[in-house]
């Protein structure tokens, strides 16, 4: 009987990841997923406290804001796949054991709908999910559960979950005993839980009674024995509270829509307790300006007829000394006001070549499309042949090649007939006969600009912050030699060096170690260390070589101060060819720790790391990392990316890293994870621009599985000029 639950647990286990790689690419025909119209306290589609096998619309991304004396949950949503919904909780439940009188706990969940509603039959639509699976356990559960719409204004749900959603109403354990946590840290999927223990029936019906409000009702499993006290149920027994216990096992909630994006949602759990809860949702493909408020591009200028310009079009005029200078002072000048640079131009009777630095959109294929246009423009007649090459800190990275008599001939239509005509390719490193732009090197740019530093999930202070000031300056010497750094200077902020119930800052340095009590270096445990300084700081001061020394290779050599924490030379080299979705790279960096207070001081530390890393994009907007070496705590292992960008610049991804440091020694967390969101500003102003927000969010900063951070890697530095991204971005060629 053992080994049968056994193995029955590990089916059950796998049918998650299983069904996401296989249900993605089933039969054609299939309906869209059904779609949720509230969302639950756990921040995602369902009743109050109980599932459903609702989804969200594609790439919705949301957060919601949930209160009740039993517990503050705060979430983030993800549908990161049209049938896969994913969510990162940050939650609040008062304890009598924690001398704060609180814990917050992080918990992670996802929910994968494998089959969908026919409207046409009683088949509903059936999903299954795993709630808190790297927590610590407060919130752990597993569910099966089925949604079916009764009418347009009726949904039921129901459904068996285990765990949290099994503590009262059991109707047995089919599948062995729950055994008890024993993960204290938290931060490990706790498979031996999953699909074990008590198992309990939910049910949930929702109804739409005007436009904008929804009435919900469940009968739940959960009677939140954690918090009120109830040692039998709680697997985190210091983890207790003093509420009273509810009434009953009923919860009603009422969820008014405001607007597109909206709801806010109050209700009652058990008879007993109220709770309020808010709820923000959007789609990052849908801006505030779809076509954007850049000024319109230039258009394309037709050749006048050959007997209107006879030498024009014989090519004579390339004979001329003075005609490359002025055509290339012409085009230099209309791309700059484009917010372009022109490298360098090669110019004969029947081709142009040019090499552009994109300054200002999003989308390479929308420079090129201008530079073409442009082209035409300053051109004389017998150029036929136009090659406009991206470049990236000096380095060629794809060249297009398009007839001019196509640009002119296919100006008004859409934009794949001119892709179609088009030729993509790796650019030729070697200069060839371009000319670079007189005075155009050394180049000197600078800005002063507010900045905000934050820090999340601190268990004694969830969001820490600073506000100040930075002035950043580049001064590119000679195409690819950039000498780059930044000066912050701090207004205010609650991020310091003295944090409540941390060693003091003479406490610590007075240990005159980088190591902690286990031996682990302390390389990010230590990050507070480098927080609220009073005067200047340089966060990062470097010299960067960037070159191609094959159509295919790319490398990069930089020195200095890397970042806040660390100093030293950092090589890379990567290999990708423009029309390869594969690339490859490789990089080694030694680095020492950098003193806290002393701009340009050093402490004992240091370290040589490196990765080999492989970067695949499945050209459907998802693309993944894998990352294989050392990392600067001496920790040897693996670090797997996973993003999802949208055609306007969007970026959501997750990552995981696991070393060979164990547990014990990692610490809280168990090991490395997070995730990470890049917002272009363009996609909430309207006006082209390369800038962007955002940043990782991770649970805790921790000594494992840990990378210097170095600004300008290759494979960041030129993805969006690769064939890959201009193809994906090629419908705004014309824009």
């Amino acid at each position: 009987m053992r080994a049968h639950s056994t193995l029955t647990r590990r089916l059950l286990a796998s049918a998650l990841p299983v069904a996401l790689l296989i249900g993605q690419d089933a039969a054609p025909g299939r309906a869209d997923p059904l779609i949720g119209r509230t969302i639950g306290a756990y921040g995602l589609p369902g009743a109050i406290d109980t599932p459903t096998a609702e989804m969200l619309p594609d790439s919705t991304l949301g957060a919601t804001v949930a209160y009740s004396n039993m517990a503050r949950r705060n979430s983030i949503v993800f549908q990161a796949l049209p049938r896969l919904t994913v969510v990162l909780r940050y939650s609040r439940v008062e304890s009598t054991e924690e001398r704060r009188g609180y814990i917050w706990d992080r918990s992670f969940d996802l929910r994968y709908q494998f089959l969908d509603e026919d409207p046409n039959s009683w088949r509903p639509a059936v999903a299954i999910g795993l709630q808190d699976f790297l927590g610590t356990g407060i919130f752990s559960a597993e569910y099966l559960v089925a949604t079916k719409t009764i009418n347009p204004r009726l949904r039921i749900s129901a459904g068996l979950g285990w765990g949290r959603l099994a503590q009262q109403g059991s109707i047995g354990n089919p599948f062995g005993h729950r055994p008890d946590p024993d993960d204290e840290e938290g931060g490990k999927p706790n498979v031996d839980q999953w699909f074990r223990g008590d198992v309990a029936p939910f049910v949930s019906a929702s109804w739409q009674a005007t436009d904008n409000i929804y009435l919900t009702a469940e009968y739940s499993g959960d009677r939140y024995a954690c918090e009120t006290g109830d040692t039998e149920d709680c697997p985190r027994t210091p983890w207790l509270s003093d509420e009273d216990e509810l009434k009953n096992r009923l919860n009603l909630g009422l969820t008014y829509q405001i607007g597109q994006n909206y709801q806010l949602t109050g209700y009652v759990l058990g008879g007993k307790q109220l709770g309020v809860q808010f709820t923000v949702a959007m789609d990052p493909r849908q801006s505030p300006f779809p076509s954007g408020t850049e000024k319109a591009p230039a258009p394309v200028r037709p050749r006048v007829a050959r007997n209107a310009d006879p030498e024009g079009w014989s090519g004579a005029w390339s004979a001329d000394p003075t005609a490359h200078p002025a055509i290339q002072k012409a085009l230099g000048d209309a791309l700059a006001d484009e917010g372009q640079v022109l490298e360098s131009m090669a110019l004969d009777a029947n081709r142009a070549e040019v090499r552009i630095r994109n300054n200002r959109y999003i989308q390479q294929a929308e420079a090129i499309g201008r530079t073409a246009r442009l082209m035409t423009r300053a051109l004389p007649p017998s150029v036929e042949t136009l090659v406009i090459t991206s470049s990236q800190d000096g380095m060629p990275t794809s060249s297009v090649t398009l007839r001019r008599s196509d640009v002119e001939r296919l100006e008004n239509t859409e934009a794949s007939q001119i892709s179609e005509a088009a030729v993509l390719s790796s650019a030729d490193p070697r200069p060839g006969n371009l000319v670079y732009t007189p005075g155009l090197f050394p180049r000197f740019s600078w800005s002063l600009r507010p900045y905000v530093s934050t820090s999340l999930f601190d268990p004694d202070e969830p969001f820490r912050y600073e506000v100040g000031a930075q002035l950043s300056g580049e001064y590119e010497l000679m195409p690819g030699l950039i000498l780059s750094g930044s000066v912050r200077q701090r207004a205010f902020g609650n991020k310091d060096q003295d944090a409540p119930g941390s060693l003091t800052v003479g406490e610590y340095k007075a240990l005159d170690t980088d190591y902690n009590s286990n031996g682990v270096p302390r390389v990010r445990s230590d990050s507070r260390m480098y927080s609220g300084d009073k005067g200047p700081t340089v966060p990062r001061l470097t010299l960067a070589w960037y070159a191609k020394p094959t159509e295919d290779i790319y490398s990069r050599v930089t020195v200095g101060l890397l970042e806040r924490a660390f100093g030293g030379v950092s090589g890379e080299v990567l290999w990708w060819p423009s029309n390869s979705r594969l690339a490859l790279g490789a990089e080694i960096n030694r680095v020492k720790k950098r003193d806290f207070r002393d701009v340009f001081g050093f402490r004992d530390y240091e370290v040589t790391t490196g990765h080999v890393s492989a970067y695949y994009d499945f050209q459907n907007g998802i693309s993944t990392q894998l990352d294989i070496g050392k990392y600067l705590a001496g920790d040897k292992g693996a670090t797997l990316t996973v993003t999802r960008e949208f055609a306007n610049g969007w970026r959501v991804g997750a990552w995981v890293t696991k070393t060979d440091m164990s547990t014990e020694d990692f610490g809280e967390g168990s090991f490395d994870k997070g995730v990470t969101l890049s917002i272009p500003l363009a996609w909430g102003t309207g006006q082209p621009s390369l800038r962007r927000v955002g940043g990782n969010i991770r649970s805790l900063s921790r000594d494992g599985g840990t990378r210097v951070s170095v600004r300008g890697r290759l494979y960041d530095t030129i993805r969006d000029s690769q064939s890959g991204q201009i193809n994906q971005g090629w419908g705004r060629f014309w824009r």
